[in-house]
């Protein structure tokens, strides 16, 4: 009789799961059913499932407390079953709430896990959903790249699931990329064929979201009346079960293009939307919000009032995202790689006990080596800056980047702490994969010292580098071992008082000021062991001016062999080449340099990692 009663409430379970997305209520009614009957029966297993059905219901209608609530009392059981396929459905809701508060690290963890426990039960729909919500929490990042990669990653499993409705919501997230990288007709491409199936369909639920990427995408294009259009479209849904986070953005997006012509109407929109991005505690949607409105009150000459909305916006877009955030959450991506890649090398000689031959065996590890070798090439994208990011506080540069080999002993890196501006080029001792080493050792360090410790004096920084280079690498002077290192000029720079500091070790900082070139010294030293009569770096301070031009650069360029006569290109022909293009836009630069390199280098191999950053103050 128990057995009978226990597959019972497994079928409410299913069917609440089933209906999750089509009728929410019905779900709800199916999933309050089964958890009390699990009660009744202290079937656990039942309340575990029938708790996370209940906390998508509530996710999906924006009570998002209430939903973490619930997911914390399905996880208790689950992580003791982790085979079970709700263990990943259950982290994936999670990671989903703390995306929409905007506690990204919060989300990251059990999103990376959601992916890794729906691969060991080969649960693809689990997989499929997680992939989605990992792309989401990149987008909100603003790493593009990989906010694609995981969304196609999703859409192909739900391919292969036949789920058309699934396949809905991963088109609709790969159009907001497009957006977000304004290419529109992409956007607009991927939009309709996500509004083609919610309408065959008729998931009145998640149209609304269709129509609010299309008017975004034709807000961004300037198309107000095509925007206007859509954003209404989807606040006519109000007595249809419409998403508070869905109304909220599009009564956002209407105060925006009403700002100009109607503006009470306007300010009454954006009232609105604050109250609701404030039930919902959504840091995201708050930090739009207060952004339209301190751009409301500056253009109407209430400049107290911007003030204060401008304030609270950057505020909360600081406890949303800064520089020591992002650190921390790729730390945690490059820490689940790991995992990943021992997983797969643990299957890998599982597969692999008995050998047909020697040959095939030097063939696997051959093979082994290089997928290592091109996976260490992504983790070591991961720690440099995202030039999205460098755009917020360096508008106008450019990044000139050639590993000679798949990863690169030379590094680029950056950050903002305070009003002040820390950016360097650094090259460590070797290419490939020891210089990749020694690069990811030195970002680590560089992180520590300036984003957690708050140094932000040039010679200071290199001094403390140096000490801890040798420590790491137990350097103690001793003249047979290996004198391992890097070079590298690094600058301070305070865009409100037009002030650089500048260290170097072995590397110069070279200005270009109305067509003339000066070469800013570096320190004779590397950062490496510090004899008993080593120096310290020392720190230049220069005034600069709009229009100035600043180089830092490794010697890659400069040292490569080529031309008619197969000689070094040399530093006196690199400053000739910096100068003679010095007036064009900074990616026409970047475009020049990398042609000329490759003209230059012509059949021979690169000798050197190469890496320029350009900068226009």
């Amino acid at each position: 009789m128990t057995s009978d009663l226990r597959a019972r409430t497994d079928e409410m379970n299913l069917k609440a799961w089933k209906l999750r997305y089509s009728d929410p209520d019905a779900s709800r009614v199916a999933a309050e059913q089964a958890l009390s009957q699990s009660e009744a029966l202290k079937y656990e297993r039942g309340k575990a499932y029938a708790s996370l059905h209940l906390a998508v219901v509530h996710f999906f209608q924006s009570r998002n407390q209430k939903a973490l609530e619930l997911c914390f009392e399905a996880l208790s059981w689950f992580q003791k079953h982790p085979d079970e396929d709700g263990y990943a459905s259950t982290l994936t809701y999670m990671a989903n709430i703390y995306e929409s508060y905007g506690d990204y690290e919060d989300a990251l963890e059990p999103c990376q896990e959601a992916i890794k426990a729906a691969g060991n039960n080969n649960n693809q729909e689990a997989l499929g959903e997680a992939q989605s919500v990992l792309g989401l929490i990149h987008t909100r990042l603003r790493d593009y790249e990989s906010a694609m990669d995981a969304y196609v990653a999703g859409l192909r499993i739900r391919e292969d699931l036949g789920d058309m409705k699934a396949q809905a919501s991963s088109l609709n997230r790969i159009a907001r990329v497009y957006t977000l990288k304004k290419q529109y007709k992409q956007a607009l491409d991927y939009y309709g064929k996500s509004l083609a199936i919610r309408e065959k369909f008729r998931q009145s639920g998640a149209i609304p979201w269709t129509y609010l990427g299309m008017a975004s995408t034709y807000e961004d294009m300037g198309k107000e009346n095509q925007a206007r259009e859509y954003y209404e479209k989807i606040l006519s849904y109000r007595d249809e079960g419409l998403d508070d986070r869905c109304r909220l953005q599009a009564t956002l997006g209407l105060g925006r293009i009403m700002q100009e012509t109607e503006q009470q109407q306007a300010l009454s929109y954006y009232r609105s939307s604050l109250d609701l991005a404030n039930q919902l505690e959504a840091k995201p949607l708050q930090v739009e919000v207060h952004q339209a409105l301190a751009g409301y009150f500056e253009s109407s000459g209430d400049y107290k009032q911007a003030l204060h909305y401008y304030r609270m916006y950057r505020r909360i877009q600081e406890q949303v995202l800064n520089d020591e955030t992002r650190n921390r959450l790729k730390n945690q991506e490059i820490k689940y790689a790991i995992e990943q890649s021992e997983r797969e090398k643990e299957i890998f000689q599982l597969r692999n006990v008995e050998l047909k031959s020697a040959l095939e065996l030097i063939r696997s590890k051959n093979i082994q080596i290089t997928e290592s070798i091109e996976y260490a090439s992504r983790i070591q994208m991961a720690l440099l800056p995202q030039e999205e990011n460098m755009a917020d506080y360096m508008p106008d540069h450019f990044i000139l980047y050639l590993p000679r080999d798949v990863v690169s002993g030379d590094f680029y890196w950056s950050a903002q702490v305070g009003q002040q501006v820390i950016f360097t080029v650094a090259d460590c001792t070797g290419h490939g994969v020891p210089g990749a080493l020694m690069s990811m050792l030195g970002i680590s360090f560089l992180n520590e010292i300036v984003v957690e410790k708050k140094h932000c004096d040039p010679g200071q920084i290199l001094n403390m580098l140096r000490n801890d280079v040798s420590k790491a690498l137990k350097q103690t002077g001793s003249t047979d071992e290996q004198k391992d290192g890097m070079d590298i000029a690094l600058c301070a720079y305070d865009p409100e008082t037009l002030s650089l500091k500048f260290a170097g070790a072995r590397n110069p900082l070279y200005l270009i000021r109305q067509g003339s070139l000066e070469i800013v010294p570096a320190t004779r030293m590397t950062i490496s062991y510090p004899y008993a009569d080593a120096d310290n770096f020392q720190t230049n301070t220069l005034r600069l001016q709009a229009g100035d031009l600043l180089y830092l650069f490794s010697d890659g360029f400069a040292d490569q062999f080529g031309g008619p006569q197969r000689k070094k290109f040399k530093y006196k022909q690199f400053r000739e080449l910096l100068l003679s293009i010095s007036d064009r836009d900074m990616e026409e630069q970047k475009k020049h340099l990398q042609e000329y390199f490759l003209s230059w280098k012509g059949d021979e191999e690169q000798y050197d990692d190469v890496a320029i950053l350009g900068i226009r103050i």
